[in-house]
């Protein structure tokens, strides 16, 4: 019996080395079996293998002319392999004593002739072999081993590929890491700044002042919040807190009017009457929108309210440039609408409707802000009020404050169940945050209580589109198109709806329709044709993509003016 074959002098490393590539018990590629099923045919062999020797067997990468997967290390040939840095040749397995008891010799698969050149990485560690094998004693000329050692370096550098390539993946998926474990961090330092905006957007300003706090020491270089904890600490009446917060947000942000004019308000209280002057002129020269009312300086209150819950919001705004100081003494709009101030700073605070016993659904809403403080001010006052609640709700949505909006309709429906304008307003915000099965179950109520709003049935289908139930979606703008059938919008949804299905005759048949009532809509001729390739009606196609193009470069042409296109309106939200 042969004894086993030797183990390397650095083992322990070679191993280590052969790890590295992560290959072992991986399944066979292309790139392998090539290497092997060329050095069969430069040897002119039945069998050829990539062998890798892991710690007590052979495990075989690629295989040619065998059908064992792995052997054990201690009858592998390729084990006296590694001990060398240059091919080893064995003519006659029978006459070397190494290999003559080899039970792979005496049987299956027989072998008589083997022909291996090491596997070498760059660091020196042979970690298998590129092998020949025959059934019958055999030589090979120095040209045939030349080709099995070259071929062993194309293994070698393939596997050195896969290698950078784990190592690059790695460096990458660790950089994503550690970037997303950055994001999570900032993330949760942001959410007590973003609660304390909700608890002062709620009167909380205690409440709000201790976020801030906790903000500060994890992110002390977050400027923003030394702004909003004064806002929060004039509230509660700190004004030597706010000045100093104000003073270090403008030793940051020196340009900042609305800055100015709130510290010249906190010095003017303090009886700093210079300072707050310094403070309202500096606010002017960066704005010269904004003015001062030199008559009134003071932080004043409204009118006395019985409720104290009211009390607290009935604060002065801080600063928007384009409002008068008359106004003042309503809602302070920063805590809840801070992403809206450009925005805001182009509305016309003239001419509020608030008229208590009436519908106002179709609210001439000029300044959303005291829109949205009246009616705060009217529920605090009558918390049981639907409308209010109702009206609240289109205001918040008018800009685009879905999660508020929808709260107020769900208490108003709470105070009034039938009313299908505010299941249709809350369907409308609750698609605008694609929560389409929500959206859905709202309009199915608008509707079973007014079956004739085709509006409600055109956006429920459209959420029903989102959620690819396109047959549904088709029943909703057939009712649609029943019930006004001059909307081509409908007619187009419809057709898109009907592509999706590969209904194309249908989806012909809804696009012309469109065009008939709105002849100029690209959109509508690129559908039909569309519908219209998939029938091999291809003429009809390129005129109908010729008619889109032309359309299309029309309306981009400066002289046009082109104005976007609303896919659908509801007057409940105007």
């Amino acid at each position: 019996m042969n004894s086993q074959p030797p183990l390397p002098n650095n083992e322990i490393a070679r191993l280590e080395a052969l790890y590295q590539y992560q290959i072992l018990e991986t399944p066979p590629e292309k790139g392998f079996d090539d290497c092997t099923f060329l050095a069969a045919q430069i040897c002119q062999t039945p069998i050829a293998l990539i062998s890798l020797l892991d710690g007590n067997r052979q495990w075989f990468k690629s295989k040619r002319g065998l059908t064992v997967s792995q052997t054990s290390r201690d009858v592998a040939f390729c084990a006296y392999t590694i001990l060398q840095q240059k091919p080893m040749v064995v003519k006659n397995a029978l006459a070397d004593s190494r290999f003559a008891t080899n039970p792979l010799v005496t049987s299956d698969p027989n072998i008589r002739f083997y022909a291996g050149a090491p596997l070498i990485t760059p660091e020196g560690f042979a970690i298998g072999t590129l092998c020949v094998i025959d059934v019958v004693p055999r030589d090979l000329s120095p040209e045939q081993v030349e080709g099995l050692r070259v071929l062993s370096h194309q293994v070698m550098a393939q596997f050195e590929m896969r290698r950078n390539v784990m190592m690059t993946s790695h460096t990458i998926m660790q950089r994503l890491q550690d970037a997303q474990q950055l994001r999570y961090q900032q993330q949760f330092i942001d959410s007590f700044y973003h609660r304390g905006m909700d608890k002062a957007r709620r009167g909380d300003f205690q409440g709000a002042i201790t976020d801030f706090n906790q903000f500060l020491q994890l992110n002390p270089n977050g400027i923003k919040a030394y702004y909003r904890r004064g806002v929060a600490r004039r509230e509660l009446g700190d004004n030597i807190g706010a000045l100093a917060d104000f003073d270090i947000y403008l030793r940051v942000n020196s340009n900042d009017p609305e800055a100015y004019y709130n510290r010249g308000l906190l010095r003017f209280e303090l009886g700093d009457n210079y300072g707050a002057m310094a403070d309202y002129t500096q606010a002017m020269k960066l704005n010269p929108n904004y003015v001062v009312d030199n008559d009134d300086l003071r932080l004043t209150r409204s009118q006395s309210i019985d409720n104290q819950k009211a009390l607290r919001f009935d604060t002065p705004f801080l600063f928007n440039p384009g409002f008068p100081l008359a106004d003042k003494n309503h809602l302070n709009h920063e805590f809840v609408l801070e992403e809206k101030h450009d925005y805001l700073e182009n509305l016309n605070p003239n001419n509020i409707r608030m008229n208590n016993g009436q519908d106002d659904t179709d609210l001439d809403i000029k300044d959303h802000i005291r829109a949205i403080a009246d009616y705060t001010q009217a529920l605090w006052l009558n918390p049981n009020d639907a409308e209010a609640y109702k009206n609240r709700g289109l205001v918040y949505s008018r800009l685009e404050y879905y999660h508020e909006a929808i709260e107020d309709y769900t208490h108003s429906l709470q105070l009034n169940p039938d009313n299908a304008v505010v299941y249709y307003s809350r369907g409308y915000a609750r698609l605008k945050l694609k929560d389409y099965m929500g959206a859905i179950a709202d309009y199915t109520q608008a509707v079973q209580l007014n079956p004739n709003d085709a509006t409600a049935y055109y956006y429920r289908g459209l959420a029903y589109a989102e959620i690819e139930d396109y047959r549904q979606a088709v029943e909703d703008y057939t009712q649609v198109v029943q019930l006004n059938p001059n909307d081509a919008t409908a007619y187009l949804s419809r057709a898109v709806a009907c592509l999706k299905l590969e209904d194309y005759e249908r989806a012909i048949v809804d696009s012309t329709n469109s065009l008939n009532l709105e002849p100029n809509d690209a959109t509508a001729y690129l559908n039909r044709g569309h519908a219209r390739s998939k029938l091999k009606d291809f003429r009809g196609a390129l005129e109908d993509y010729k008619r889109a193009r032309e359309i299309s470069t029309t309306r981009m042409t400066p002289d046009n003016n082109p104005t976007p296109k609303l896919i659908s309106t509801h007057p409940n939200l105007h």
